[in-house]
Protein backbone atom coordinates (compact mmCIF):
# COMPACT_ATOMS: atom_id res chain seq x y z
CA UNK A 1 0.00 0.00 0.00
CA UNK A 2 1.31 3.34 -0.98
CA UNK A 3 1.30 6.51 1.04
CA UNK A 4 -1.53 8.03 -0.97
CA UNK A 5 -3.66 4.89 -0.59
CA UNK A 6 -2.97 4.92 3.13
CA UNK A 7 -3.88 8.64 3.33
CA UNK A 8 -7.11 7.97 1.39
CA UNK A 9 -7.94 5.03 3.69
CA UNK A 10 -7.26 7.12 6.82
CA UNK A 11 -9.26 10.03 5.45
CA UNK A 12 -12.15 7.69 4.61
CA UNK A 13 -11.98 6.18 8.10
CA UNK A 14 -11.87 9.65 9.68
CA UNK A 15 -14.87 10.72 7.57
CA UNK A 16 -16.81 7.61 8.64
CA UNK A 17 -16.04 8.25 12.29
CA UNK A 18 -17.07 11.91 11.96
CA UNK A 19 -20.31 10.87 10.24
CA UNK A 20 -20.98 8.31 13.01
CA UNK A 21 -20.38 10.96 15.68
CA UNK A 22 -22.62 13.46 13.87
CA UNK A 23 -25.32 10.82 13.43
CA UNK A 24 -25.10 9.88 17.11
CA UNK A 25 -25.24 13.55 18.13
CA UNK A 26 -28.29 14.17 15.91
CA UNK A 27 -29.97 11.03 17.32
CA UNK A 28 -29.28 12.14 20.92
CA UNK A 29 -30.54 15.67 20.18
CA UNK A 30 -33.68 14.30 18.53
CA UNK A 31 -34.33 12.06 21.55
CA UNK A 32 -33.82 15.01 23.91
CA UNK A 33 -36.19 17.19 21.86
CA UNK A 34 -38.70 14.35 21.75
CA UNK A 35 -38.48 13.87 25.51
CA UNK A 36 -38.87 17.61 26.14
CA UNK A 37 -41.72 17.88 23.63
CA UNK A 38 -43.48 14.84 25.08
CA UNK A 39 -42.99 16.16 28.63
CA UNK A 40 -44.20 19.61 27.66
CA UNK A 41 -47.21 18.16 25.85
CA UNK A 42 -47.99 15.96 28.84
CA UNK A 43 -47.67 18.92 31.23
CA UNK A 44 -49.83 21.06 28.95
CA UNK A 45 -52.48 18.34 28.76
CA UNK A 46 -52.42 17.94 32.54
CA UNK A 47 -52.72 21.72 33.01
CA UNK A 48 -55.63 21.86 30.57
CA UNK A 49 -57.27 18.91 32.30
CA UNK A 50 -56.88 20.55 35.70
CA UNK A 51 -58.29 23.81 34.31
CA UNK A 52 -61.25 22.00 32.80
CA UNK A 53 -61.86 20.20 36.09
CA UNK A 54 -61.75 23.48 38.01
CA UNK A 55 -64.11 25.06 35.49
CA UNK A 56 -66.54 22.15 35.76
CA UNK A 57 -66.39 22.31 39.56
CA UNK A 58 -66.99 26.06 39.56
CA UNK A 59 -69.89 25.63 37.12
CA UNK A 60 -71.41 22.88 39.26
CA UNK A 61 -71.11 25.08 42.35
CA UNK A 62 -72.72 28.01 40.52
CA UNK A 63 -75.59 25.81 39.34
CA UNK A 64 -76.07 24.49 42.87
CA UNK A 65 -76.06 28.05 44.25
CA UNK A 66 -78.65 29.07 41.65
CA UNK A 67 -80.80 26.05 42.53
CA UNK A 68 -80.59 26.86 46.23
CA UNK A 69 -81.47 30.52 45.61
CA UNK A 70 -84.39 29.49 43.39
CA UNK A 71 -85.64 27.04 46.02
CA UNK A 72 -85.44 29.76 48.68
CA UNK A 73 -87.27 32.20 46.42
CA UNK A 74 -89.98 29.64 45.68
CA UNK A 75 -90.38 28.91 49.39
CA UNK A 76 -90.62 32.62 50.19
CA UNK A 77 -93.15 33.20 47.39
CA UNK A 78 -95.16 30.20 48.57
CA UNK A 79 -95.29 31.55 52.12
CA UNK A 80 -96.27 35.01 50.85
CA UNK A 81 -98.94 33.57 48.56
CA UNK A 82 -100.40 31.53 51.42
CA UNK A 83 -100.46 34.62 53.64
CA UNK A 84 -102.04 36.73 50.87
CA UNK A 85 -104.65 34.03 50.25
CA UNK A 86 -105.43 33.79 53.96
CA UNK A 87 -105.69 37.58 54.20
CA UNK A 88 -107.91 37.72 51.11
CA UNK A 89 -110.12 34.96 52.45
CA UNK A 90 -110.38 36.80 55.78
CA UNK A 91 -111.23 40.07 54.01
CA UNK A 92 -113.83 38.32 51.83
CA UNK A 93 -115.37 36.68 54.87
CA UNK A 94 -115.50 40.04 56.65
CA UNK A 95 -117.01 41.63 53.53
CA UNK A 96 -119.68 38.94 53.25
CA UNK A 97 -120.49 39.34 56.94
CA UNK A 98 -120.73 43.12 56.51
CA UNK A 99 -122.96 42.84 53.42
CA UNK A 100 -125.23 40.31 55.17
CA UNK A 101 -125.58 42.64 58.15
CA UNK A 102 -126.37 45.61 55.89
CA UNK A 103 -128.80 43.49 53.88
CA UNK A 104 -130.71 42.66 57.03
CA UNK A 105 -130.90 46.37 57.85
CA UNK A 106 -131.83 47.66 54.37
CA UNK A 107 -132.12 45.11 51.54
CA UNK A 108 -133.05 47.67 48.85
CA UNK A 109 -129.89 49.71 49.49
CA UNK A 110 -127.64 46.65 49.25
CA UNK A 111 -129.30 45.53 46.01
CA UNK A 112 -128.94 49.04 44.54
CA UNK A 113 -125.27 49.29 45.51
CA UNK A 114 -124.62 45.79 44.07
CA UNK A 115 -126.33 46.70 40.80
CA UNK A 116 -124.35 49.96 40.58
CA UNK A 117 -121.11 48.09 41.22
CA UNK A 118 -121.99 45.53 38.55
CA UNK A 119 -122.79 48.29 36.03
CA UNK A 120 -119.53 50.09 36.92
CA UNK A 121 -117.41 46.96 36.51
CA UNK A 122 -119.17 46.16 33.22
CA UNK A 123 -118.48 49.68 31.92
CA UNK A 124 -114.80 49.44 32.85
CA UNK A 125 -114.44 46.01 31.22
CA UNK A 126 -116.29 47.15 28.10
CA UNK A 127 -114.01 50.17 27.77
CA UNK A 128 -110.94 48.00 28.22
CA UNK A 129 -111.92 45.05 26.03
CA UNK A 130 -114.71 46.47 23.92
CA UNK A 131 -114.63 46.77 20.16
CA UNK A 132 -113.00 49.83 18.77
Amino acid sequence: MTDSERNISEATQAAREAADRASSSVRDTAEDVSDVTTGTARETAETLSEGATRTMDATAEAVEDIRAAAAEAIDAMSVQAKEAFANARGAADEGVTYVKAKYRENPALVIAVGAAALIGVSAVLKSMFGRR
